[in-house]
This record gives C-alpha cells, sequence and structure tokens, in this order.
C-alpha cells in the first residue's frame, strides 16, 4: 500500500492525483507514524473540544490537498513524501493562530514556537539521528507549506465569519 499511496512526484503528474491526499496516510516506519499520532493528540488537546469533527476533518483535508499541491508546484526536486508532518504542522497553526490573536498567551508561546522551529529547519538540516529515527528523509519543505496552508485557511475562515455577520 505505501508503494501506491505515498506522493510520487512522477506519478502524480501521470495521472495518479490521490496521491496528494494519501501521501499523508502512509509513513515511512512504525516510530514515524507514533510520533505523527503523537504530535495530532497533542494538537486535538490545544484544540480541548474547541472544534466539530467537520472542522476537523476540512482542515485536515485542505492542509493535506495544499501541502501536495505546493510538492508539486513549489518543490519540483521533492519526488517522494509519506507523513502527516506537513498536515500536523499546519493543525497546530490552525488551531493556536486563532486563540492566540484573541491574547491566549500559551497559544501564543507555542504558535511562536512552532514558527522558530520551522525557520530553524529550513536552514539547518535535520540531524542524522532524527533520519534514522523515522527511516527516511525529513521533509522541511512540507512543514512550512503547512503552516502556509493553514495561515490561508484561517484568513479564509476569519474573512468568511466576518462576511456572514455583514
Amino acid at each position: 500500500m505505501y508503494e501506491v499511496l505515498r506522493y510520487e512526484r512522477a506519478a502524480v503528474l501521470g495521472g495518479q492525483p490521490w496521491r496528494l491526499l494519501s501521501a499523508h496516510a502512509v509513513h515511512l516506519g512504525w516510530v514515524h507514524c507514533l510520533m505523527n499520532v503523537g504530535g495530532l493528540v497533542l494538537c486535538a488537546a490545544f484544540a480541548a473540544g474547541t472544534l466539530s469533527w467537520r472542522a476537523w476533518a476540512t482542515a485536515i483535508v485542505v492542509l493535506a490537498l495544499g501541502v501536495g499541491m505546493l510538492l508539486l508546484v513549489a518543490s519540483p526536486r521533492a519526488t517522494n513524501y509519506a507523513g502527516l508532518s506537513g498536515v500536523l504542522y499546519g493543525l497546530f497553526i490552525w488551531v493556536l493562530l486563532p486563540r492566540a490573536w484573541r491574547g491566549e498567551r500559551v497559544a501564543l508561546i507555542v504558535l511562536v514556537a512552532i514558527l522558530a522551529r520551522i525557520g530553524w529547519q529550513m536552514f539547518h538540516p535535520p540531524a542524522e539521528v532524527q533520519r534514522a529515527l523515522i527511516g527516511g528523509e525529513v521533509m522541511v519543505e512540507a512543514h512550512l507549506y503547512g503552516a502556509l496552508c493553514a495561515l490561508a485557511l484561517c484568513l479564509w475562515q476569519g474573512a468568511w465569519a466576518y462576511l456572514r455577520r455583514v
């Protein structure tokens, strides 16, 4: 299943667009999967029941497609990708940004830490121990793309809520 579902640039361009979404459901190994599930649980804890299952599902699909499309368009050297980390970074931004905007200090601190982590990753390659732990390369571009897609999603949701009130 991994071979059929992972993001593979040539396969997407060859007529297999489902890989833009399905790549986020497969992982390089059990450790990689458990790290992503742990991050998802932590993100859900930050949300603390404030978002509906429909909002979560919509955000996950939008972020997954956004990350996949940005990998395709903006990262032509990214030929393979698997994992939830790009979507996960986006989910953290999506959950924390509105709370930080409302003045919640903890949300702001965690949001700044996540953004700092993405910035660090962009200029400092992942350690060999990290690659060994997950069983492959860390695609830091996916983390950035997830954050950018989440920012766009937050702006769209804010604009939509404003237009509904007007």
